[in-house]
């Protein structure tokens, strides 16, 4: 385990000059370097993501979100905005969707990039080309400020050979800003018309370019409310008006009376004067989810900032640093529970033909008790300073370090204490019992007891990367130059994972685990054809090859390669195909566990129905393993008609040794057959005999209690620890165009399309099991995904009109399967720019825009699945979105 020595900014002063000594090491004498370098201005400086040495990523496509598209986006975050695109799948790490994998792990309901859907962890995602501190599971893009944000680059490729383990899926690098001359700001407010939601968002951001350098600075804040269930119809247990099932539970309030298997509803009031005033086989039904939000409330504070400075011709210094801070807070479903009521209740109410000593209530504390459900917080920070040196024969060398903390919190504070609740049910005083019958009887100060299990978990995170790299030209070929790049990086992480449950003040416990990471690579580019020695068929042909070595102190060691190939037959014409290996080391998360717990958690039932009670085992697995992809991808870029760029890319991505946890999967039920031998699923006796040996092992049980402590009531156990189970091969296409129309001297028309289609997702959920097609079914990848826009451009004014489509798909989560219809929601905005008709006066910098998205307020298409406590129900939250029409105005200012 590392031990960090010494505050942050001594660190980050003594890796700055161990910084300055690398660099140093690699370069000729300062003298000799003033004499050749060549000046080039940092800030018209553009390296697309996916090479060290080329312009545009060999072999692969890249997807570029500039300031354009981040001004005009709907979306009023980073992550939002990225959300977008549609080879990114809203899986698992979800502010409204953590049933899927990754999503146990999301405590603070934030969000990250799921490329493909092939998993929230497999995309790696960078700023301006570096690591960046997180949580030890996943980065959140909403770190970094819209203002700050200079552009988006998107390869979704393979490219571990380039940048190490988490480039699975692709990798998303967000460029700061570094050639803003002046002061921008904007505010923006939008609200649902259903009046029950409301954003806003406002930033401010200041940047000088000067002789020699630059330096920027932007910050931003946004708040938006929170979303509950009760307030969309859809979002309800009993969907028979939409041609599903009835969910609902008798665990109400009034509850249901239960007497061996007979079931009867208690009314209003119930006390041993009307104690023969019920109905056998009657029971009270009602909501499963009452109370419970489908998104949390998020508040965003973020900043950024950047510099660039020449000290001489031969060196510059450069940095960028960020701050984010995102508070949250998600109301939890009011809790129910099946209730053994003993005869020494002082309220109990015997009938007349009942001659036992206890019967059991399904009962619901919603007129109890107020929960309040989860708050808390993510907050990080980094600082990345380096120095960059022109050297002679037109080499570049670069070293930097990065020095970064993060911290996290999630905390209920109203959680079922068992213990409290068993003994106000058995207790024979009134001013010390827990009345089950709903007449409001129980003590305020009992019901305090019953409800005071804290919940905390704070995650410490801290970061320091240091790279050393240099690139440039070989020797000349006919085609070109022969370029190289190398380099030496170093990843050193602490992680501190704390857990506190238990009454008020029991003190938080923190588990440390470190890693370090030695990582080297070397890319060539190779120029085959090109200007001095192109011919009809080969125009240019250009071939990079890259490898890189990672060696982790706890995952082992792993060298991965990669091969790109552009070839341009003729002028407009760009072929294209890559090959490599990639490869994730697991989270430490992953690894330890977030947890060493079981959790009582209502589970999806397949036959349909109410939902069943289960337990779930969170801790850790040492055995885990890397997952190792092998990926490769040909494609076509075409230009070569005026205004018009059309782009295809097929892919294939084989993925092997996948983590899968289930701790979050509360529709695992409908996978049994998959997980058959493996033990992550016990039913019946094997279920109970787990549980017991658990509980008799000091296993803690949070949750919903084992009623009356009887372990004969547990008839479903999931092992929700990490386990290297799956594999999974996922092949489809990428596309994109777009054709600009000059309709006339003032107006032009944009037409633009692009999506996905994929045409295999086969999982096998073991790694001996056959792989079943998992391809358009419910919480996996889609089928279809696109975005069509136009975008009409006349004098100051500006209008977009937007659909995003998702195809339809199959429910496999109800039996018989059912299909789901597909959803497209039109967005419509207007921007009018004072600047054209103003120009020279305060409003030249002003616009003004005006937009709706989900123009005709189309509801999510239905989904027949009972409400869960991770996202949808009468939905699917990973698909499509619960707000419905929003109106909203925004103004920006630059001067």
């Amino acid at each position: 385990m590392l031990k960090l020595k010494g505050n942050r900014a001594e660190m980050l002063l003594r890796s700055a000059s161990l910084a300055t000594i690398a660099v140093s090491s690699l370069v000729w004498s300062p003298a000799v370097i003033a004499q050749e370098a060549e000046e080039e201005p940092r800030a018209d400086t553009i390296v697309v993501t996916g090479s060290r040495i080329a312009e545009v990523p060999v072999g692969s496509a890249a997807t570029v979100l500039g300031r354009a598209d981040i001004e005009t986006s709907a979306g009023v975050t980073i992550d939002r905005i990225i959300k977008e695109l549609p080879q990114n799948f809203d899986l698992g790490v979800s502010e409204n969707s953590r049933a899927q994998t990754g999503g146990s792990g999301n405590i603070v309901y934030g969000n990250t990039v799921n490329l493909r859907g092939i998993g929230p962890y497999a995309t790696l995602v960078l700023i301006d080309g570096h690591r960046v501190v997180n949580n030890s599971r996943s980065t959140d893009p909403s770190v970094l400020p819209t203002l700050g944000v200079q552009r988006v680059e998107v390869v979704a490729d393979g490219a571990s050979a380039i940048y190490g383990s988490d480039a699975v899926a692709g990798v998303v690098n967000l460029i700061p800003r570094r050639n803003l001359d002046g002061l921008e700001m904007f505010a923006r407010y939008g609200f649902a018309d259903r009046a029950d939601f409301d954003e806003n968002a406002m930033g401010v951001a200041f940047g000088d370019m000067f002789d020699g350098g630059q330096f920027m600075v932007a910050y931003e804040h946004v708040r938006r409310s929170r979303l509950s269930g009760d307030d969309r119809d859809f979002f309800t247990a009993d969907q028979t008006a939409f041609g599903g099932r009835d969910y609902r539970t008798t665990r109400c309030a009034p509850g249901t009376l239960v007497i061996g298997t007979t079931t009867y509803a208690l009314p209003e009031q119930y006390t041993q004067a009307n104690a023969n005033a019920i109905t056998a086989g009657t029971r009270n039904l009602c909501e499963t989810n009452p109370g419970q939000d489908l998104f949390p409330r998020q508040e965003y504070k973020s900043a950024n900032a950047t510099f660039d400075y020449e000290i001489a011709p031969w060196v510059e210094i450069f940095a960028d640093a960020f701050w984010s801070r995102r508070d949250f807070d998600r109301r939890a479903a009011t809790p129910s529970v099946r209730l053994t009521v003993p005869q020494t209740n002082a309220f109990f109410v015997r009938p007349d033909f009942f001659t036992g000593t206890s019967y059991f209530i399904d009962y619901s504390f919603e007129n109890d008790y107020p929960i309040t459900g989860t708050t808390g917080y993510a907050k990080s920070w980094q600082v990345t300073p380096g120095l960059r040196f022109n050297l002679p024969g037109g080499w570049t060398a670069e070293a930097l370090v990065g020095i970064g903390e993060t911290r996290d919190f999630s905390g209920s504070y109203d959680g079922l204490n068992n213990a409290a609740l068993n003994a106000a049910l058995a207790s024979s005083n009134p001013q010390l019992a827990f009345d089950p019958y709903g007449l409001g009887r129980t003590n305020a100060a009992v019901l305090s007891g019953i409800f005071n299990q804290l919940f905390l978990a704070p995650t410490n995170g801290d970061l320091t990367v240091y790279e050393a790299r240099a690139n440039g030209p070989l020797f000349e070929l006919p085609g070109g130059t022969v370029a190289v790049a190398a380099g030496y990086e170093r990843q050193e992480f602490e992680v501190a994972l704390g857990t506190a449950r238990g009454n008020p003040g029991t003190p938080i416990t923190f588990r440390n685990f470190g890693r370090t990471v030695d990582s080297g690579y070397i890319e060539v580019l190779l120029p085959i054809f090109g200007a001095g020695n192109a011919v009809p068929g080969f125009e240019e042909l250009t071939i990079n090859a890259a490898i890189r070595h990672d060696s982790y102190s706890d995952a082992g060691k792993t060298t991965n390669p990669k091969i790109g190939v552009n070839w341009t037959p003729t002028d407009g014409l760009t072929l294209r195909g890559s090959y490599g290996t990639s490869f994730r080391a697991p989270t430490l998360p992953e690894i330890y566990g977030n947890s060493n717990n079981l959790f009582g958690q209502q589970y999806t039932n397949p036959a349909g129905g109410a939902t069943l009670l289960g337990f779930a085992l969170s801790g850790q697995n040492l055995d885990l393993k890397p997952e190792t992809a092998t990926t490769w991808s040909v494609g076509a870029d075409f230009d070569a008609v005026p205004n018009l760029r059309l782009s295809l890319t097929y892919f294939n991505v084989d993925y092997s040794n996948q983590v899968i946890a289930n701790l979050s999967n509360l529709a695992i039920l409908t996978q049994a057959a998959d997980y058959e031998g493996t033990g992550v699923i016990l039913r019946g006796t094997a279920a109970r005999d787990r549980v017991q040996e658990l509980l008799n092992a000091g296993i803690v049980l949070l949750g919903t209690p084992i009623t009356g402590g009887d372990i004969n009531t547990v008839d479903i156990f999931v092992d929700g620890r990490s386990r290297n189970l799956g594999k999974s091969i996922t092949r489809g296409i990428d596309f994109a165009g777009s054709y600009l129309i000059d309709v006339s001297a003032n107006d032009t028309l944009t037409l633009s399309a692009s999506g996905t289609y994929l045409i295999n997702y086969k999982v096998a959920t073991t790694p001996t099991a056959a792989t079943q097609d998992r391809l358009n079914q419910i919480f996996q990848p889609l089928k279809f995904k696109a975005r069509v826009s136009a975008d009409w451009e006349h004098g100051p004014i500006s209008a977009r009109v937007l659909a995003t489509h998702v195809g339809g798909y199959t429910n496999t989560a109800i039996a018989p399967n059912e299909p789901v219809g597909s959803y497209t929601p039109i967005d419509l905005s207007v921007t009018y720019r004072f600047g054209q008709e103003m120009p020279g006066t305060l409003l030249e910098g002003l616009s003004i825009t005006g937009e709706v998205r989900n123009v005709f307020d189309i509801d999510p298409p239905y989904v027949n699945l009972a409400p869960g406590g991770n996202g949808s129900g009468g939905y699917d939250a990973t698909a499509s979105n619960p707000i419905g029409r929003v109106f909203a105005l925004g103004a920006r200012l630059v001067f």
